[in-house]
């Protein structure tokens, strides 16, 4: 009749002192050779370089201005966390990435070939991982990217910030552009308008000459009005202003910032290892349970 107490691994600070002093030859030898194989397979992957920008969204992205630019008095330098969004939008906009996939021929660099059945696809999900736009905790933008290239990862950090700019400027321009149209039309009727009543004014005498006047005086003044409005469109038409607040521009990196070979190294290593306990407890435990079965 089989005993029906079955031996059992004990998982007391004795039991695991006893079992790693049993294998003990076995970690060295695996946690040596993983340390050994990770090292070369750092040496192997191309290293990767990181350049960041730092920018504050200026205040001109939110505060309400005149249409020359005149920003009120109570305007803070920085913009609040709704400009900060906004920057950071336009800066993962289509518009950017569109303009850095012309200049640095993206496709050739990240090595896509034209014969890839989602080529898009796959330059897209490497945008994705190598440039990178964030919201730091003191409400600033970082713009960060990593490059097999530091002259080029420095390049498009900074060429980032300043796309940012440009498109800002244009929607500003472009908007002004139809303000402008609509304005010099109304303006163009107005004046008219005026001249309509003083070749009425000329003509007219008495009492009708006076009522004309006064007629006369309201549309001019309206007129002076329509003329500011067409004198401040054409100025924000034509006008750059400035929608960043560059804290830091990219430099050129030194040092690597992957693969950090210690830290690979170690998280292999421990990996290794820990994997390595675990067969061993399994194993252990089949071969106490046969045993257990054969008495």
């Amino acid at each position: 009749m089989k005993n029906n107490i079955r031996a059992e691994f004990r998982t007391d600070s004795v039991d695991l002192i006893n079992f790693f002093i049993r294998h003990f030859r076995k970690f060295i030898i695996a946690g040596i050779a993983a340390a050994v194989i990770s090292a070369i397979v750092s040496l192997l992957l191309k290293p990767l370089y990181e350049s960041t920008v730092i920018l504050y969204p200026s205040s001109n992205i939110t505060e309400a201005s005149t249409l020359l630019g005149e920003a009120s008095s109570r305007a803070a330098l920085f913009g609040d966390d709704d400009a900060t969004e906004k920057l950071i939008q336009v800066i993962e906009s289509e518009q950017v990435r569109d303009y850095l996939k012309q200049k640095y021929d993206l496709a050739r660099h990240y090595n896509i070939k034209p014969g890839e059945r989602y080529p898009n696809t796959l330059l897209a999900e490497k945008m994705d991982k190598y440039l990178r736009c964030t919201k730091t905790s003191f409400g600033s933008v970082e713009i960060s990217v990593r490059d097999r290239d530091r002259e080029i990862a420095c390049a498009m950090a900074n060429d980032m910030a300043a796309r940012a700019d440009t498109i800002f400027n244009n929607l500003q321009r472009g908007a002004a552009f139809v303000m402008l149209d609509e304005i010099t039309r109304s303006y163009e009727l107005q004046d008219r308008l005026v001249r309509q009543y003083e070749d009425s004014l000329r003509i007219q005498g008495g009492s009708a000459a006076f009522r004309i006047y006064s007629t006369l005086e309201t549309e001019t003044e309206y007129l002076g009005l329509m003329r500011g409005k067409y004198l401040e469109a054409l100025a924000m038409s034509r006008q750059t202003m400035p929608y960043t607040l560059v804290v830091d521009r990219a430099v050129v990196a030194e040092k690597k910032a992957w693969p950090r070979r210690s830290i690979m190294v170690l998280v292999s290593t421990v990996s290794v290892l820990l994997l390595l306990a675990l067969v061993l407890f399994v194993v252990e435990g089949v071969k106490l349970h046969r045993a257990d079965d054969r008495q």
